[in-house]
């Protein structure tokens, strides 16, 4: 494991230096893409209870639509707010499971979904980006009059790691966040398109396709005449679609705009990014080269091994990301 980030490593340190667990990968799940799609191949799903909903206002008279999920044993006062990736919602596996996980340690656990996904389809109109930071602070305020008294902490998957990092960056937020931790979030949209639609990712891009279009249904191009079915690509939809929607040029302007990358260095809280140098969609070397900043506890964990959202271990019977979070928050 590669611990990137001055303030990260010097954190680490000072807790001993054996704070993250190991990680091995879980047989049969071996390799880079076994360990991506094994959750769709798993027969044992997460079984986690929504006790209630919670909506997060929108400056256009909209909401959020989050489920929250009540501790399974006494309250330690801490909220979770969960944010899924591409083409996710609340009930998505990853999602799930790391709910029912710290929903087992005490925790109040907030799934989000973004703007015209998943039941957030009733109280918002779709698109949703990646650089709608202001939706995330509305549902972390949201989420902090639930429980005034509870510590707030966020955990983001894929893009919605990518949502996260790009609000810890701007700053501004409306609660005193403790800690977030990023599964595999892209830090650079372009270098992670680019990554992700080589031809070897054909099937990924089907089903990221396949799913865009179902959480876009009805949504037309401000700037083009063109039908959803017939765009065939992630670019193709950031380029006609997302981009115009919310002002930009077209996918590249879109790309540079809302990128993390260019406010990671700005972090005021403690993060754990984690990530694998074999993800087949995200590019390791932007890990790497990130301008973490060295006055907090923010960084990156890059493990060897692990896919995308993977992270399937052989040590434990959840994705090695959920014990690592669980540790990372404790000490924070």
């Amino acid at each position: 494991m590669q611990i990137v980030g001055a303030g990260l490593q010097a954190f680490l340190k000072e807790q001993g230096g054996d704070l993250l667990p190991p990680f091995k990968q879980r047989f049969p799940w071996l390799g880079a893409d076994l360990q991506t799609v094994r959750n769709s191949f798993s027969r044992n799903k997460p079984v986690v209870e929504m006790h209630s909903r919670l909506y997060a206002s929108l400056e256009n008279g909209e909401a959020i639509s989050v489920a929250v999920t009540e501790p399974q044993i006494p309250s330690v006062q801490k909220s979770l707010v969960l944010i899924h990736g591409l083409g996710g919602n609340e009930d998505s596996h990853y999602m799930k499971e790391t709910a029912l996980a710290f929903s087992q340690l005490g925790w109040h656990v907030f799934r989000m979904n973004a703007r015209g996904v998943g039941p957030s389809r009733e109280t918002s109109k779709p698109p949703y980006s990646a650089g709608l930071t202001k939706d995330l602070r509305s549902v972390l305020s949201a989420v902090h009059k639930c429980h005034l008294e509870n510590k707030i902490y966020a955990m983001g998957f894929s893009l919605g790691g990518q949502l996260l990092l790009r609000t810890l960056g701007e700053g501004a937020l409306p609660v005193d966040l403790i800690a977030g931790v990023s599964v595999s979030a892209p830090l650079d949209l372009s270098a992670s398109q680019q990554k992700l639609e080589r031809r070897r990712n054909g099937v990924y891009v089907d089903y990221l396709v396949k799913n865009m279009r179902a959480d876009l249904e009805g949504t037309k191009s401000p700037t083009h005449d063109i039908a959803l079915e017939d765009i065939k690509t992630i670019r193709g939809f950031d380029e006609y679609i997302i981009g115009p929607y919310f002002g930009f040029e077209g996918a590249d302007d879109y790309y540079s705009g809302i990128s993390c990358k260019s406010v990671i260095a700005d972090i005021k809280q403690p993060v754990l990014a984690i990530h694998s140098a074999d993800d087949p969609w995200i590019p390791v070397e932007d890990y790497r080269d990130a301008n973490w900043p060295s006055d907090v506890a923010a960084g990156a964990a890059v493990l060897p091994k692990g896919g995308h959202v993977g992270f399937h271990c052989k040590y434990a019977g959840t994705p090695w990301y959920i014990g690592a979070a669980k540790q990372f928050f404790a000490v924070i």
